[in-house]
């Protein structure tokens, strides 16, 4: 990216034009982005349009059936609204930066638009912003746990196989679970437990689905051992019949807290894995308070149905 950047502002006569343009106010900025969209569609013809919905990546439709998809996001969300958790309907766009300004997603990754927006790359964290949004606004006190689910198309922008079921699209189920640190751990239970009731009542009690689960160790807790000690005791108890693997070596990651933990699933005599979670500290680096507890975690749409 840094050689073709170089390349275009040496042809354009300007190395700095990049630094000038971040100098201006975002408004400015934006106005002027919107500009030369408008120039640039000005010269696309429909014909043009059939030649570049073949070539983007973005614009390939999806092979799942509609319906079945629909029906299963339905399921999904009344599942989750029968254990206790509040469905939220999220728009296609999100606020510039949501994934990247926590610091663990490349901007690059994500298909970046105007007017201060992206499009919606990852679900969990625009429920996280919605979280912290009512905390700050006095909407609500988390003294009880605050448990939201959402389904959603998202758009990524990193190469994926080229192999079938593989999409710059994909749909995504997700849960984020939020509530403040009472000691013992008992919050980070409280969240986790909750999760994994729900996935239990989707995969086990409904489909029969034979899982595995991997507990993974992350940094981020002064008694790291000891919190991992309490989670694996709650998985094992909350999914008594599911093997549960451990891998209990630190390893350095900017996304997950404490806990990250992968589900698998056994499909066409393979295990795949169809999703993960795992602690952040998104709604304390919002709210600037340290006793906010975070959990996160989704599930791919498009892997159960394909």
């Amino acid at each position: 990216m840094d050689a073709i950047t170089d390349r275009v502002l040496t042809r354009i006569g300007d190395t700095e034009l990049i630094k000038k343009l971040l100098a201006l106010p975002k408004s400015d900025f934006s106005s002027l982005l919107l500009r030369i969209f408008h120039e640039q569609a000005n010269k696309v013809t429909p014909a043009d349009l059939q030649k570049a919905f073949h070539a983007n990546r973005f614009s390939v439709p999806s092979e799942i059936d509609p319906v079945v998809y629909h029906r299963f996001e339905s399921e999904l969300l009344s599942i989750a609204q029968n254990t206790g958790i509040e469905a939220v309907l999220l728009s296609p766009a999100a606020p510039f930066a949501s994934c990247s300004a926590f610091g663990c997603v490349d901007q690059n990754n994500v298909v970046s638009a105007v007017r201060g927006t992206e499009v919606l790359s990852d679900p969990t964290n625009m429920l996280a912003i919605i979280i912290a949004g009512r905390l700050k606004n006095n909407h609500t006190e988390n003294l009880e746990p605050i448990h939201l689910c959402t389904t959603a198309r998202v758009l990524r922008a990193q190469v994926f196989p080229k192999r079938k079921g593989y999409y710059s699209h994909f749909g995504i189920f997700s849960i984020v679970s939020s509530g403040k640190d009472i000691g013992s751990y008992s919050c980070e239970r409280d969240l986790l437990n909750k999760q994994l009731v729900y996935y239990k009542k989707l995969l086990i009690d409904k489909y029969d689905a034979e899982l595995s689960v991997v507990l993974r160790k992350r940094r981020g807790y002064t008694d790291g051992d000891g919190f991992y000690r309490s989670m694996i005791e709650l998985a094992k108890t909350e999914l008594p019949d599911v093997p549960i693997s451990l891998d209990s070596e630190y390893e350095e990651n900017n996304y997950y807290k404490g806990l990250h933990f992968e589900i698998y699933m056994r499909k066409d005599n393979q295990s795949i894995e169809i999703g993960d979670g795992g602690f952040v500290d998104w709604t304390q680096m919002m709210t600037g308070s340290r006793k906010e507890r975070c959990l996160i975690s989704g599930i791919g749409i498009d892997r159960l149905l394909i």
